[in-house]
């Protein structure tokens, strides 16, 4: 009897003691993005595969329209920002005290396409191609390549309709000669529509910084280690993305977690992945693709004068580029 009231007492304490733990509940943070896309499967590859749980991490993404999503953070309403390189720059070269801290997406995984009659780009003279707005990357881009292929500005007339399913829309009605930038699954439609490649942007643009993370001065000083540990599960996502034995995995995870359909989902990885390589860096900065941002957005009048790449970095995060 004595034994079983021992047994009985030391369950008890035993249980006592569990429930008196305290638990370490995951550390969260606030990111703005816009809508989940093939652009950053780098993050549902992070949260699918358990990256952001083994940093203890609870990441909460708050999607909206690209333009917000570096206002919001500097608003103050989320700790992180995935946003185009260029919103984050133009926002700090106006004085808005926010850094870079890693890479996303890499490179310029778009096309340029065009109806069937136009078979290179010096065919668009002359012609309207549909555009997002004058305040664009993409426009910029565009321009620059044109300019570069000799065809200036003046040689042919953007007409701004719009997102990629505007611009898809504008050529495929015949609104327009040919769409400036369109990337999965918009590309895959207009091909398997009989419209034709005019341009791989991989081709002219070897090194850009096409999207980035961003955080405020303020919170990079008062918690810059919790930053280090969000850029470290991203960067495996997106080694675990990168690695050719992850493909089968990889392109089920893009069925399953943006409702694409498994021909797409295939189109898309091998254009993101092994022909593009958007993720080849692997979170952190590439120091000449970010160059080149600045260079464009100079070129364009887009910021008032070309600084170094550095001063967009949070100097923390500049020794992994280096």
């Amino acid at each position: 009897m004595r034994r079983e009231l021992f047994y009985l007492a030391t369950l008890v304490a035993a249980i006592f003691l569990i429930s008196s733990t305290p638990s370490f509940a995951a550390d969260k943070i606030t990111i703005s993005s816009t809508n989940p896309t093939a652009f950053d499967i780098d993050y549902v590859a992070a949260k699918d595969k358990g990256f952001f749980a083994k940093e203890n991490l609870d990441v909460e993404p708050t999607y909206m329209t690209p333009d917000l999503v570096i206002k919001a953070l500097i608003a103050g309403t989320v700790d992180l920002a995935r946003s185009g390189t260029h919103f984050g720059v133009i926002a700090a070269a106006r004085g808005a005290e926010i850094k870079i801290i890693g890479g996303s997406n890499y490179g310029y995984p778009y096309q340029v396409i065009g109806n069937p009659q136009f078979k290179t780009l010096t065919d668009l003279k002359g012609q309207k191609i549909a555009g997002a707005s004058l305040a664009s990357i993409t426009t910029t881009i565009f321009k620059d390549v044109m300019q570069r292929r000799g065809v200036p500005p003046s040689a042919y007339t953007l007409l701004f309709v719009g997102g990629s399913p505007e611009r898809f829309q504008a050529v495929a009605s015949g609104q327009v000669a040919a769409s400036l930038a369109e990337a999965p699954p918009y590309n895959f439609k207009s091909i398997e529509a009989g419209r034709r490649v005019l341009l791989n942007y991989s081709d002219e643009i070897k090194n850009l910084q096409y999207t980035s993370f961003f955080a405020t001065t303020k919170t990079l000083a008062q918690n810059r280690p919790l930053f280090v540990r969000y850029m470290r599960a991203i960067s495996q996502g997106m080694r675990w993305l990168n690695d050719p034995a992850n493909e089968k995995a990889a392109i089920e995870l893009m069925v399953q977690r943006l409702k694409v359909d498994q021909v797409i989902a295939v189109q898309t990885y091998k254009f993101m992945i092994p022909e593009n390589k958007a993720f080849a860096h692997e979170g952190s900065i590439d120091g000449a693709g970010l160059a080149e941002m600045i260079r464009l957005l100079e070129s364009d009048k887009m910021i008032a004068k070309r600084e170094p790449w550095e001063m967009f970095v949070d100097p923390a995060f500049i020794s992994q580029a280096k």
